[in-house]
This record gives structure tokens, sequence and C-alpha cells, in this order.
């Protein structure tokens, strides 16, 4: 309400309002772009980025197939491919529908390295079914890599008719490409954010459409988030740990990842998937970078635990500190005197078996690293790493 000033007449934008325009999916968007810029070129070990990847690429196909059925965890995918668990011949299956996954998986890391252009096509998505479902036994009606001729229903869901599969399997391509991944590999690199934004919408959009239409036989979500993950993956922004974890969100909230899906084909409306696809790959890119962070934080640990102890006296005295306070950054929570000395069989070899000698020399190390400000006390006898001194720049 005016109070008559001159200001009013002259200068009428000075209002004292704004109508705040909060879009929470472009809010998700920029975060998540700013996150995947923070995650590429992270610097690690070779060895432990690669450890990060297989790990990641094996959740995410593992969840893939847990979303159909799959029973299989994690540990047990693990030792099946390090050869160290054979299953059972009734349950080979599940092994040779999660390998048909990674296989498919590698494949694009691949396509995605060699920095090639990459284009929807029908047949392309066709090729993704024929690679899941390799191999498998299925029905008489599925034919892997071919659309069906029949009716694909799911639960209460109808998928499009198959007379019309091959045109809006062509359809979706042509979208796609020329509403978003043209235009993405338009941007330049001053819009590498716009770039993000198109080839995410692209993928999830694809991701959507491919449930939508149901047009294989099976294996559709499958292909749908081999699809979703090839697209992200040759965004050109997207690290490749990342490009494969929304599949492991929608497996891990399986729940609501049917509820969206029901939703946006119920109101015709896609824009509560993308939405809920958005949140689960901002909370998936948190919990790698916490992960990378913490990977850092015990790399510069170390660095600053040998800069630390270069002055002190050489000898065994000197090695066994740097194995103590070193083993003791790999633990969670406070430690008692008994647990420090027998964290890893070289500690504990180094401390020997004799109890008073063990009891004084851990005595005088711990006071020695705690003097260095390498370990603290907490509480009555009970030490932790101090390895806390590492966490710059964090809010009060």
């Amino acid at each position: 309400m005016g109070d008559g000033r001159r200001y009013e007449q002259q200068n009428p934008w000075i209002s004292f309002r704004y109508a705040v325009s909060f879009a929470p999916l472009w809010a998700k968007l920029g975060e998540a772009y700013s996150k995947c810029k923070h995650l590429s070129g992270t610097p690690l070990k070779p060895a432990l980025q690669r450890d990060l990847s297989r790990i990641y690429m094996i959740k995410g196909a593992l969840a893939s197939t847990a979303i159909e059925g799959n029973t299989l965890s994690e540990a047990q995918v693990m030792a099946l491919r390090e050869g160290k668990e054979k299953l059972p011949p009734s349950q080979r299956y599940l092994e040779q529908e999660v390998d048909n996954v990674l296989g498919a998986l590698k494949d694009i890391d691949s396509s995605g390295r060699s920095g090639e252009r990459f284009r929807l096509s029908a047949e392309w998505i066709k090729d993704q079914n024929r690679k899941v479902l390799d191999g498998l036994e299925v029905e008489d009606y599925v034919v892997p890599g071919e659309y069906c001729t029949g009716q694909m229903v799911v639960g209460s869901y109808r998928g499009a008719p198959p007379e019309d599969v091959p045109y809006l399997m062509d359809r979706l391509c042509e979208w796609l490409n020329t509403e978003y991944l043209e235009p993405a590999d338009a941007c330049n690199d001053d819009q590498e954010d716009m770039r993000f934004y198109l080839c995410f919408l692209a993928a999830v959009l694809a991701h959507l459409y491919l449930v939508w239409i149901h047009g294989f036989g099976d294996g559709n979500g499958r292909t749908a988030r081999l699809v979703e993950t090839a697209i992200l993956d040759h965004s050109g922004v997207v690290p490749w740990i990342s490009a494969n974890t929304l599949a492991d969100y929608y497996n891990q909230t399986r729940d609501k990842y049917y509820l969206r899906l029901s939703e946006s084909s119920r109101n015709g409306d896609a824009s509560g998937f993308v939405h809920y696809s958005a949140v689960g790959f901002v909370e998936k890119l948190r919990d790698q970078i916490e992960r990378v962070q913490d990977q850092q934080r015990k790399i510069a640990w170390e660095s600053l635990v040998y800069e630390v102890l270069r002055d002190e006296p050489s000898g065994v005295a000197r090695d066994r500190r740097r194995d103590v306070v070193i083993a003791m950054s790999n633990m969670s929570g406070s430690l008692e005197r008994q647990q420090i000395s027998q964290l890893t069989p070289r500690i504990a070899a180094k401390y020997g078996n004799d109890e008073t000698k063990r009891a004084r020399m851990l005595s005088r190390d711990l006071k020695r690293l705690a003097e260095l400000g390498l370990v603290r006390r907490e509480g009555r006898g009970m030490w932790t790493s101090n390895i806390t001194i590492m966490d710059a720049f964090k809010p009060v």
C-alpha cells in the first residue's frame, strides 16, 4: 500500500515485493549438474577408481534385474564374478540375467569412452533387448530383440497396441533425438549445464516412454533402464560411475517406482516421474561424493601421518606408530587400548605376546601420537584417530 512518496511514481520497481517462483525439479537438476562436475576428474588412485567403477556397475546391473524379481544379493554377485561361489543349475538363470545386463553396460561404457555421437534408433533399442534376454528361457511368444505381436498386459496396465509399436518406437527416437540429444550436442562448453539438463530429461523420458509402450515380449524394464544409462553416459557430463545409479535408486524405492509409473500413465503426465528420478539421482550422487571424499580424506590423512612422523627418530617404534594411527583411521568410533594393539595381524605381531611389555609400548605410542595431534583420548581408556582435522571448511 502506497504512502504518497515520490519514489512510488518515479521508481515504482522499488516495491519491496518478490514473488518467489520455485521449481523443485530445476533445483534438483541444478544440484545434480553441480555434483556431476564435482565428481568428474576427482583425483583417486587408479586401483580405487577401477574398484568403484566395478562396484557401481554391479550394483546397477543387479538392481535392474532385482526390480524384475532376481533374488541374488550383491555379495553373491561379487562372489560369482570372482569365482568364489557357484549356483546350482536351477538358479543359473539368475546369474545369467545379471551377466546379460553387465555385458550390455560394458558395451555402453566402451561406446561412451570412444566419444561417439549418440543417437537413439529402434534397431539399437532392439539390440539392448536382445542382450538382456540372451540365453534365458522365455515364453513362446517372446522373441528377444523383436517387438511382440500380441497385446502386452502387465497387471492392470495395457501396453500400446502391437500394430502401433513400430510407429511409436520410431517416433520416440525421432522426438528424443530432435528435441533433446541434437540440441545437447550443439551446446558449447559454456552451455554444459544445458547439455546436462537436456540429456537427463531425454534419459528419463526414454525410460518412461519405453515402459509405456511396452513393445517387447519380455525385458522391457531392463531395456528401458539400459537406454536411460546410455543417454546419461554419452552426455559428456555424467561420470560413468553415476550413469547407472538410477537403477539402484528405483530398486531401493521399488514401491514408489511402480507408483510413479502408474500415476504417469493414469494422469498422462510425465512430470511426477521425472521429478522422482531427479530426486533419486541427486541422492545417489550425494552418496557417491561422500564415499569418494572419504577415500580422499584417508589418502590425505596418510600423507599427513607420514609428514608428521618424518621428523621422529627412525626405527621400529616410528613404523609401529605409523601403522597404528593409519589403522585407527579405518575404524569408526572410539577404541579400547586392547583393541588398538590387535587392529591388524601386522600390528599385533609388532606388539608381541608379552602383556606387560605390550601395555608399556602401547602407552608410550599413544602418548606420543597424542602429543603429535594424530590421536586423541575420548573418555576413560578410549582412544580415536584424529582424522577429523582433515575436514576443512565445515559450517559451524
